[in-house]
């Protein structure tokens, strides 16, 4: 049995595709998944099951009639990815840290010049610090993201990347 992080894109945001974690569970649950825990309202699923974890988009579509973008990433990966943080030792703000998980490969991705933002680009995430905050950024209208068209995406901030990650690592309750 493997441990999964599931990450899903654009549920319960602006009153959207709600999902409600309680029944998302529970539908997980009845699904055959083990173990399954939730984190917040944004749709991050640490789960244990037999094969790739993918066949959450299933149960979303069937349970919730929702088709939603889903990464899944190993609690290895999550050990991984965590331990590959370009921005270590730097005391940053992790609520301003994010990392993007993609469906493929990230290509190079350079920042404009004239953004604040630092950016680097491993696997399959994209780290990005944002020293004003994402909501203040104008990184989005500056074309920094077109070459990832036609790609999956869902960006999780640092310090939520981490609670997965220990939620991963967990052992099960005897």
């Amino acid at each position: 049995m493997t441990t999964y992080v599931v990450l899903l894109r654009g549920v319960n945001v602006g009153g959207h595709r709600k999902v409600p974690m309680a029944d998302l569970r529970a539908a997980l649950d009845e699904a055959g998944f083990d173990r399954v825990r939730t984190y917040i309202q944004s749709g991050n699923i640490v789960l244990d099951a037999d094969e790739d974890a993918a066949a959450v988009a299933g149960v979303i579509a069937d349970r919730f009639g929702h088709t939603v973008p889903v990464m899944v990433r190993t609690a290895a990966d999550l050990d991984r990815i965590t331990a590959a943080d370009p921005f270590a030792g730097r005391g940053l703000d992790e609520s301003k840290v994010t990392v993007t998980f993609l469906s493929g490969p990230a290509p190079d991705l350079t920042v404009p010049a004239g953004q604040d933002e630092e950016a680097h680009t491993d696997g399959t995430e994209v780290w990005v610090y944002y020293p004003g905050g994402l909501g203040t950024s104008t990184l989005e209208r500056s074309g920094f993201w077109k070459p990832l068209a036609g790609t999956e995406a869902t960006a999780r901030n640092l310090r939520t990347v981490r609670k997965l990650r220990d939620m991963a690592a967990a052992e099960a309750p005897e």
